[in-house]
């Protein structure tokens, strides 16, 4: 199994390429900068440059590409912002290849919860969202067909170092989930 990896709005960082480095099989990095390296700063400028550089819209169709050209079997393992945008680009593929989709904290999912699954989606939430209820929209999806939803113990961007809400035991155990369930 191949792995496609989108990010969160931060992009390519140093944590994040290290992270994507831990699988043993073929990983494919997509994020909202195009591969550039970004610089680190305030989860606030670095939501602001996100919607300057690229935007919900356009990530979207940038995983929608990418999910059409797969060439083998390819699990999607994606982080908020690109979490959000694969949800949306799933829909749109017609390729046998993209298999599943693992999102972590997909706040934008809020506003495309009448879309449904092509693949089988798993998403892990945070214990609360600040700009909608968790369990409202956690029980909208988990009455879709291949929708599985988890809620945490965490905040949004645990999975993140450069995030405020970074949690390193949440961080360990869900790196060590999607190497070994995957």
């Amino acid at each position: 199994m191949n792995y496609l990896i989108a990010s969160d709005i931060f992009g390519l960082t140093p944590a994040f390429t290290q992270f994507t480095e831990g699988f043993d099989t073929k990983v494919t990095v997509i994020d909202p900068y195009d591969n550039e390296l970004q610089p680190i700063d305030s989860e606030e400028y670095n939501y602001n440059k996100f919607i300057q550089k690229c935007g919900h819209d356009k990530y979207t169709d940038k995983l929608q590409k990418c999910f059409a050209h797969l060439q083998a079997p390819t699990t999607c393992i994606a982080f908020s912002a690109g979490a959000s945008a694969a949800w949306r680009a799933q829909l749109l593929t017609g390729n046998t290849h993209l298999k599943k989709l693992i999102g972590f904290y997909p706040s934008q999912i809020r506003n495309y919860l009448a879309l449904d699954a092509n693949v089988p989606c798993e998403f892990i939430f945070p214990k609360h969202e600040v700009h909608f209820n968790v369990d409202e929209v956690i029980a909208i999806l988990n009455n879709k067909s291949a929708v599985k939803c988890n809620k945490t113990n965490y905040l949004h961007g645990f999975m993140n170092e450069h995030s405020v809400n970074y949690n390193e035991q949440a961080y360990n155990y869900f790196s060590h989930y999607l190497k070994v369930a995957l």
